[in-house]
């Protein structure tokens, strides 16, 4: 048995391949959203494949959107002022104040009479003010 392959030789005739214009594509899409519509009758409708269809829809909404055909007019941008932000600085931190060497004083009372409890008069003073702690003393004596 002897295989042979048959080759037609007649020549076929194909019909054009259709094409459809992006406002026609749009206006099915917008179709197929309307509330109660399928895809399948709006493909039937108009003649063509309700694979072909679902395709249109599929790449509409991958599109961008500028891209698209828009039924709404676009309105135009608001303008945005921004305002600089001051920038915070770290305030630098508080001065420590510098620990005043102080004097610390005792001064005995004593009582001719001989008290039991003797008693003390003590100052602090710091000593950069030496002078005016003269002039307590002094006052005190007179």
């Amino acid at each position: 048995m002897d295989l042979k392959t048959v080759i037609d030789t007649a020549p076929t005739l194909k019909k054009p391949r259709r094409t459809f214009t992006a406002e026609f594509k749009h206006q099915l899409i917008q179709q197929c959203q309307q509330p109660d519509t399928s895809v399948a009758k709006v493909a039937m409708q108009h003649q063509i494949n309700a694979n072909l269809l679902h395709k249109w829809i599929r790449q509409s909404r991958s599109m961008v959107p500028s891209l698209t055909i828009s039924s709404i007019p676009q309105t135009d941008f608001l303008p945005v002022i921004l305002h600089p932000t001051p920038v915070k600085q770290e305030a630098p931190p508080p001065p420590v104040p510098e620990k005043k060497a102080t004097a610390h004083i005792r001064i005995p009372l004593h009582d001719e009479q001989g008290s039991v409890r003797d008693q003390m008069i003590e100052i602090e003073w710091p000593v950069e003010s030496a002078t005016e702690l003269l002039l307590l003393l002094q006052g005190l004596i007179k």
